[in-house]
């Protein structure tokens, strides 16, 4: 009996620690086929303050670049709020962060963006070491030779 609770415990830290998001883009490495996700990381020395990056890797194989997109991500506006958005350089990007619990992102570039980061937002926790419930819906991804990354996009994506 004593063998089978550890079994269970184990395989339950195991679960736990699968389901924490990634700290950063490159937690995760290019697969098969694209991936959308959001990497949680604090800020240095303080407990209050996180930074959510909206993170687009395209399949390992693959010379595309993102061409576009556009995006929302979702929070607990009563738990969380938005404090800034820090976009990287590189195309024409904009951000609504006017409505509490959810910021609109988007961006194009004919070039392509960089692989990684699409845009960084910065969240005030108002309760020190909560971590934050961050969902993630894109709502278009292009590549830059026009092709639909949406439909390559594993379903479920947070």
């Amino acid at each position: 009996m004593h063998v089978i609770a550890s079994l269970l415990l184990a395989s339950l830290a195991t679960v736990a620690v699968d389901t924490a998001p990634p700290t950063t883009c490159a937690a995760r490495k290019a697969g098969a086929t694209p991936q959308a996700f959001v990497a949680i990381a604090p800020e240095t020395a303080r407990d209050t303050v996180v930074r959510a990056t909206v993170c687009v890797t395209l399949a390992a194989k693959s010379d595309a670049k993102v061409g576009s997109y556009h995006g929302e991500l979702y929070f607990d506006s009563l738990a969380v709020a938005a404090v800034r958005v820090q976009k990287p350089a590189g195309g024409m990007r904009v951000e609504n962060t006017t409505i509490p619990g959810r910021v609109n992102f988007a961006g194009a570039a004919p070039a392509g963006f960089p692989p990684g980061a699409l845009v960084q937002v910065v969240l005030r926790l108002k309760q020190t070491g909560a971590r934050p419930a961050v969902r993630l819906q894109m709502l278009e991804l292009n590549s830059t030779d026009g092709v639909d990354l949406m439909k390559q996009l594993p379903q479920g994506t947070p």
